[in-house]
């Protein structure tokens, strides 16, 4: 609606009661689709006063409290019935010339999302503690004597691959075996200058500001010197093989021996062309559902001496079957599972 919004507006001003008649329309039912918010809203407000007057209960039955059923098959009624409009308006919107037109902007996937490389140590580690054990003890082997290895991480989205690169980070064994630990978000642009300025940026921020790349490696070989390093570049989009030799020339001139870089990307490509080693790349693959159950567990009930009746467990682990193995849906999935619950 958005896309077709932009040719509405880019129509000329005598271009007749069909386009305005439209864009009459969608208002309506966007405030229609508003109203049902409010509705929204408003019943979780009531809720909440509900359930807080039934708190001196010895059992409170979250599901007995005012049941939700009529309500919710109301909204849904609702809900659909604007979807429906929308949809009618949208192949309305053909009948009277109107197209969608793109807005030009970076593809959402490719938007700078800045990680860093805390871990919250509230929350608990699901599913890949074998993995991380290899990972760990992989990169702390005294016996790597490459000059600088490069181990991706990848996988698809929301698989935890910048959880766990966190983990890795900050393991007790890693920051014992490398006198130097960086943490650089990349994401798109890949530019080798600017990677080497947050990498320098990190070791000394007084002369971080430096731009050009010969005056930046020379800081960098100071700040470095006989050092062993490990650099996370997380979140790696680059397919450009000569932009990644180019800073893997620079990486090399840095340090001591056996300093090591990680890579986390979605890409397979990427992965391939930043190795060192095909055997040190790390496929993420999904959570089993059990795992997946442990999270949305975790996430809504913190404190492990919690009861959960049967009916929530039952819930839950329902839902931690539809989330496919995917760490993060499945605490998307717990948000959404304790607003339900809120009702």
């Amino acid at each position: 609606m958005q896309n077709i919004l932009r040719d509405a507006a880019e129509q000329p001003t005598d271009q007749g009661h069909a386009v305005k008649a439209w864009v009459k329309k969608l208002k309506d039912i966007a405030q229609d689709a508003d109203d049902v918010l409010d509705e929204f809203q408003y019943e979780v407000l009531r809720r909440k006063l509900e359930l807080q007057n039934h708190m001196k209960k010895k059992v409170l039955n979250f599901f007995s409290v005012s049941n939700p059923i009529a309500f919710r098959l109301k909204m849904a009624r609702k809900i659909k019935n604007i979807n429906q409009l929308l949809a009618n308006l949208k192949s309305d919107a053909s009948l009277i010339g109107l197209v969608a037109k793109q807005k030009d902007a970076t593809p959402p996937a490719m938007v700078n999302r800045e990680t860093v490389s805390s871990f919250d140590t509230n929350e608990k580690f699901f599913g890949r503690e074998k993995l991380l054990s290899y990972i760990v003890k992989t990169l702390t082997n005294s016996n790597n004597q490459e000059n600088l290895s490069v181990m991706p991480i990848v996988g698809m989205p929301g698989l935890g691959k910048t959880t766990l690169a966190k983990k890795v980070y900050n393991e007790f064994a890693i920051d014992k075996s490398f006198d130097e630990r960086i943490w650089v978000c990349v994401s798109d642009p890949f530019d080798v200058n600017s990677i080497l300025r947050r990498i320098l940026e990190v070791l000394n921020p007084t002369i971080a500001r430096i731009e050009s790349q010969e005056a930046l490696l020379k800081n960098l070989q100071e700040a470095l010197a006989r050092k062993r390093y490990f650099l996370v570049l997380d979140d790696v989009w680059n397919e450009d093989r000569t932009k990644w030799s180019n800073l893997t020339n620079c990486l090399s001139k840095l340090g001591s021996q056996r300093s090591t870089v990680i890579v986390t990307t979605r890409s397979a490509n990427v992965a391939s062309i930043t190795e060192t080693n095909p055997n040190l790349r790390c496929n993420l693959d999904t959570l089993e559902e059990d795992e997946c159950w442990s999270i949305m567990k975790n996430r809504a009930f913190p404190n492990e001496n919690a009861l959960i009746s049967a009916d929530l467990e039952t819930i839950g682990k329902q839902i931690a079957k539809k989330c496919a193995g995917v760490p993060l849906v499945a605490k998307v999935c717990t948000i959404l599972n304790l607003i339900i619950i809120d009702f």
